[in-house]
């Protein structure tokens, strides 16, 4: 059974856009210092970019949570950092919680890190 925050919604608003296009508006709202908007986009790109390379099956209405729990099956040795991402865009997006630059460098150095990161394939022994 899925375990979903009480609260939790999407992911995604609004109509597809590439993981380019999420990087691009992360990295503007950044240059202005709106650091939760930044945080916020640059997660979205994280589970855009996994979609487009086929690591996540896309599906709307996944939650961060949810983005970060599949995707850990398929790159155990980022599971950390995927879990501590989906925890900041929730904490920003849902708790009221400020963002701040340090936030978002993690998140973008996860983004770049999993651009390289290959994943494991199912089926295959740990």
């Amino acid at each position: 059974p899925r375990r979903t925050a009480t609260g939790a919604a999407a992911l995604f608003g609004g109509g597809p856009r590439s993981a380019a296009d999420h990087r691009a508006a992360a990295e503007a709202l950044a240059a202005q210092s709106r650091w939760t908007a930044a945080v916020q986009e640059r997660m979205r790109a994280v589970v855009r970019s996994l979609e487009e390379r086929t690591v996540l099956d896309p599906r709307p209405g996944r939650t961060a949570d949810e983005a970060a729990a599949e995707a850990a099956a398929a790159l155990p040795d980022h599971a950390e950092a995927l879990r501590a991402a989906a925890r900041a865009f929730d904490d920003v997006t849902y708790g009221g919680r400020p963002a701040h630059a340090e936030m978002y460098d993690r998140l973008r150095t996860l983004d770049l890190a999993l651009t390289h990161a290959k994943p494991r394939l199912t089926g295959t022994p740990s």
